[in-house]
C-alpha cells in the first residue's frame, strides 16, 4: 500500500546524485546593473570614467581616479511588475521591495609628485566596499487555457527510460528516496496515481503510462517566487601614475543565497487535478580578482579595459517537493506528501569577463561614455567537492549547447546643469543568456523535481537620474526601468515527442519582467 511519506529532512550523500542545471548556474553567472544611483543612472556606463563606488566593480582602474576620500551608502526601492501570455490566457504579478545596493570607503592618498611636473606614482588609493551584484528577487504567475501536453507525460518518460524501474523501486516501504538509480519526479509520479505501472508478462519488464486518456487534456497554472541575492565584498588598489594611466586590482569575496519556491498545477478534463510545489534554496561562497587599466592619452578622453577573473563558489543546495492530488477515476483517492530535504554540496566556476570602455568629457559641463562587456558563459563548469570536473561531465557538455557568451551594451551621459546639479541619462542592453535552439538537456539521476525553466531572450535597461553636490557632501537620485524578456517552459517535451509522436508538444509561455528601480545615493568627501 501507498504511504503518506512525512516531512522528515534526510540529508543524503549526493555526490552522485546530480540535482543542478545549465539553468541553476545562468542564475548566478548572469549580471545585472545595479549600485549607486549615479552608476544606475548612467547605466553603469562607466568603465573608462571611474570615480564611483560601484564603477570599483566594473574597472578597478576607476579607483585611481579619485583626489580625495569618500564614503558612501545606497537605497535601492523596486516595484516589480510581471506579465505572462500561455496559450491565449494572460497571467500577472507583482512585487515591492527595498534592498541595500551598496556601502563603501575609499582612501584617496597622495604619493609622489615631482617639482617640476606630475610624474610618476601620483597617488595609491584604497577601497573596502559591499555591492549587490543582482537581487534574484521575482514573483510570476503564468496561467493557461485547457492545452494537450501534461507533466505526467514528462513523468511517464523519466520513468520509462531511467531504467527497468518497478513498482516496488517506487514504493514508500522500500525506501525509494535512498535509491540513487530512481529519479525522485518517478516516485512522486507514482505514489501520487499520475503514472500507472504495466508488467509485460513475458519480459516482466514495467512500462509507465501516464494516468490520462488519449484525449484527455489538462489546463495547467505555474507560480514562482524568488529571492535572495549575490552580494559582493571587495578589497582594492589603484594608482594614478602621471595623470596619464590609472591601473588597478580587487580581491572580491561574493555571498550567494537564493530561495525559489514554485507550484506547479494542472486540472484534469477528465475530472482530478494536481499541484506539485517545490522549494530550492542555495547557498555559497565565492572568491576572485579583477584587474584594470584606464589610459588617458588627452583631458578630453578616457580608454578603460578590465578582467574579471572566474569566481570560484563553494555551493549547498537543498531541495524538496510536495504533492497534493485528488483523482477521479476508477476510484476517487486524494493526498498529500512531501519528499525528504536532499542537500548537495559542490562547486562552481563562472566564466571570465572582459570589459572595454571609452568616454568623451566635454568641458566642464558634461560627458559621454560607452561600454562593452563580454562574458564567456560557456566556459561555466560545476565540480565536486575536491574540484574534480568528471562527476559533472554531462552538466559540463550541457553548459557547453545550452548556454551562450552575453554581451552588454551600455551608453550614458551627464550634463551639468549648474556647478552643484547634474543632469543623466542611459541605455543598456544585454543580450541572451541561453540558447533557444538548444534543449533543456533531461537527466534521470535527479532528486529535484522542478521540471520548468526560462529561457532569456533579452534584458533592456533605460535610466535617467539627477545629482546634486554641496560643499563635502552629496546626493544622487536615479530610476532605473529593466525590461527581462523570457520564454518559460513547464518541462521539456522535445525529446518524449520525438520517440512518441501521438504526444503533443508544450507550448510554451511569453514572460515579461518589469522592474522599475528607485534609487537614492548619500555621500560623503573629506
Amino acid at each position: 500500500m501507498k504511504k503518506n511519506i512525512l516531512a522528515i529532512a534526510i540529508i543524503l550523500n549526493c555526490s552522485f546524485i546530480m540535482a543542478q542545471t545549465e539553468f541553476d548556474a545562468l542564475k548566478v553567472i548572469q549580471s545585472d546593473i545595479n549600485g549607486t544611483a549615479r552608476y544606475m543612472s548612467m547605466a553603469g556606463a562607466f568603465g573608462a570614467l571611474g570615480g564611483d563606488a560601484s564603477a570599483i566593480k566594473d574597472n578597478p582602474a576607476g579607483l585611481g581616479i579619485y583626489r580625495s576620500s569618500e564614503m558612501t551608502g545606497t537605497l535601492n526601492l523596486m516595484v516589480q511588475n510581471s506579465n505572462s501570455i500561455w496559450n491565449a490566457t494572460n497571467g500577472y504579478d507583482n512585487l515591492n521591495k527595498i534592498g541595500f545596493n551598496n556601502f563603501s570607503y575609499v582612501k584617496a592618498t597622495p604619493t609622489y609628485r615631482s617639482e617640476e611636473s606630475n610624474t610618476g606614482l601620483l597617488s595609491s588609493n584604497w577601497s573596502f566596499s559591499f555591492n549587490r551584484l543582482k537581487s534574484f528577487d521575482r514573483n510570476s504567475t503564468i496561467k493557461s487555457q485547457y492545452a494537450n501536453s501534461s507533466i505526467t507525460d514528462y513523468m511517464s518518460y523519466i520513468t520509462n527510460n531511467a531504467g527497468n524501474i518497478n513498482s516496488a523501486d517506487l514504493s514508500s516501504d522500500n525506501s525509494p528516496y535512498d535509491n540513487i538509480n530512481v529519479p525522485w519526479i518517478s516516485v512522486v509520479g507514482y505514489q501520487g496515481y499520475l503514472i500507472n505501472e504495466n508488467v509485460n508478462p513475458v519480459t516482466n519488464q514495467s512500462t509507465w503510462p501516464s494516468l490520462l486518456g488519449t484525449n484527455e487534456q489538462v489546463k495547467p497554472s505555474f507560480s514562482i517566487q524568488e529571492s535572495g541575492f549575490l552580494d559582493e565584498y571587495s578589497i582594492g588598489w589603484a594608482g594614478n601614475f602621471s595623470n596619464f594611466i590609472y591601473l588597478g586590482a580587487t580581491v572580491n569575496l561574493q555571498s550567494l543565497d537564493y530561495n525559489e519556491n514554485s507550484q506547479y498545477s494542472e486540472i484534469f478534463s477528465g475530472n482530478g487535478g494536481m499541484t506539485l510545489s517545490n522549494t530550492i534554496t542555495t547557498s555559497g561562497v565565492g572568491f576572485n580578482m579583477n584587474v584594470g587599466a584606464i589610459i588617458r592619452p588627452i583631458d578630453m578622453l578616457r580608454f578603460g579595459v578590465s578582467v574579471h577573473s572566474p569566481t570560484v563558489f563553494a555551493v549547498t543546495d537543498n531541495n524538496y517537493a510536495n504533492l497534493d492530488y485528488y483523482l477521479t477515476r476508477f476510484f476517487t483517492t486524494n493526498g498529500n506528501f512531501d519528499t525528504p530535504s536532499a542537500t548537495n554540496s559542490y562547486m562552481l566556476s563562472t566564466p571570465w569577463k572582459f570589459n572595454g570602455s571609452a568616454a568623451v568629457i566635454i568641458g566642464q559641463k558634461g560627458l559621454i561614455s560607452a561600454e562593452y562587456d563580454y562574458s564567456l558563459n560557456t566556459g561555466t563548469s560545476f565540480m565536486d567537492q575536491n574540484g574534480n570536473y568528471q562527476n559533472y561531465a554531462e552538466e559540463n557538455a550541457g553548459m557547453k549547447s545550452m548556454l551562450k557568451d552575453v554581451q552588454t551594451i551600455k551608453i550614458g551621459a551627464e550634463y551639468k546643469l549648474t556647478n552643484n546639479i547634474s543632469l543623466r541619462a542611459g541605455y543598456a542592453t544585454m543580450s541572451a543568456g541561453s540558447n533557444p535552439l538548444a534543449d533543456k538537456l533531461i537527466r534521470f539521476n535527479t532528486t529535484r523535481t522542478d521540471t520548468e525553466y526560462f529561457l532569456n531572450n533579452k534584458t533592456d535597461y533605460i535610466t535617467g537620474g539627477i545629482g546634486y553636490r554641496e560643499g563635502n557632501w552629496y546626493i544622487d537620485l536615479a530610476y532605473m526601468n529593466k525590461n527581462i524578456d523570457e520564454t518559460f517552459y513547464p518541462y521539456n517535451t522535445n525529446e518524449l515527442v520525438r520517440l512518441n509522436p501521438n504526444l503533443s508538444a508544450v507550448n510554451p509561455a511569453s514572460v515579461k519582467t518589469m522592474n522599475n528601480n528607485i534609487v537614492i545615493t548619500v555621500g560623503f568627501k573629506f
